[in-house]
């Protein structure tokens, strides 16, 4: 073990590896005033289109999902299911791609939102569901609060559940011992990861209001920011809110490259998701 990481390391000190950036945060309990807020903004190169689609599959939940419909990695990136249970993830690009695009592990968000209703029965099943994960960093939110899972090699994983609180991840571990070596912090996931939590700090309370305009932000320039137009853009910016005994509300802005900005809100009650599965936008 401790030589592959070594021939690895090695390799990695004379190539570069793709970036593939997001940035991932919300809110819960007494630090906002719309119910459990989950938001993320997605970064990739802007080399392809995405959509956001509605499923009813065979057997589980209903969800609804952003999807890159092309590029280098196509498929879910976001969504909610029928049962309020939301989900958004992040590329562990701290890790070289080999080191995370584990065959003998999967991607986990459809499996998330069709099979399961809450953070609670997530968290129940965690040891049957993220040590069979490829390396990867979710946000997943309730009415009840957010959990986040960081998922390292060969299983590894630490769930930890929010509350009464912030959370906010962007493309780096926190915890060093789901990994068997070093990671390689890029600038860019440093600075967004510091930008979004001082802007979580400025106040003791959020609202979807302002976790639309928060994801719009260009404080540190092209590549840093959170809103990124330079090496890669963000192609799409996800926000919800999830209150208690109310209907989830998703704001989303859709960039998708070469076309006008998309911009739309969604009532996600009963009437929504009788609507038979189709794809919504473009």
């Amino acid at each position: 073990m401790r030589a592959s990481w070594l021939v690895a390391a090695g390799w990695l000190a004379l190539m570069h590896w793709p970036v593939a950036a997001c940035t991932l945060w919300g809110a819960a309990g007494e630090a906002s005033v719309d119910g459990t807020l989950l938001a993320k903004n997605r970064d990739w190169k802007p080399d392809h289109v995405q959509s956001l689609r509605l499923r009813h599959p065979e057997h589980g939940y209903a969800y609804l999902g952003l999807y890159a419909d092309n590029g280098r990695e196509p498929g879910i990136k976001a969504g909610v299911n029928e049962k309020g249970l939301a989900v958004v993830g992040a590329e562990a690009s701290s890790l070289p791609r080999e080191l995370r695009t584990d065959s003998a592990r999967h991607g986990i968000l459809t499996r998330l939102l069709r099979d399961y209703g809450s953070l609670d029965e997530v968290a129940a099943a965690a040891d049957k569901l993220f040590p069979q994960t490829r390396p990867v960093f979710l946000l997943l939110a309730d009415a009840s609060g957010l959990m986040q899972v960081e998922i390292g090699q060969h299983g590894r994983y630490q769930l930890s559940r929010q509350r009464n609180g912030t959370l906010a991840h962007t493309n780096h571990y926190s915890n060093l011992s789901l990994l068997d070596g070093a990671q390689k912090i890029g600038p860019s996931s440093k600075a967004r990861l510091a930008r979004v939590q001082f802007l979580l700090d400025q106040r003791p309370s959020h609202a979807l209001a302002e976790f639309e305009r928060l994801s719009q932000d260009h404080h540190d320039g092209p590549d840093n920011s959170l809103w990124r137009d330079g090496r890669e853009h963000t192609l799409a910016g996800w926000q919800m809110a999830l209150p208690v005994g109310e209907p989830p509300r998703l704001h989303l802005v859709l960039a998708n490259p070469g076309e006008h900005t998309l911009e739309r809100d969604y009532a996600l009650d009963a009437a929504f998701w009788s609507q038979p599965a189709r794809t919504l936008l473009p």
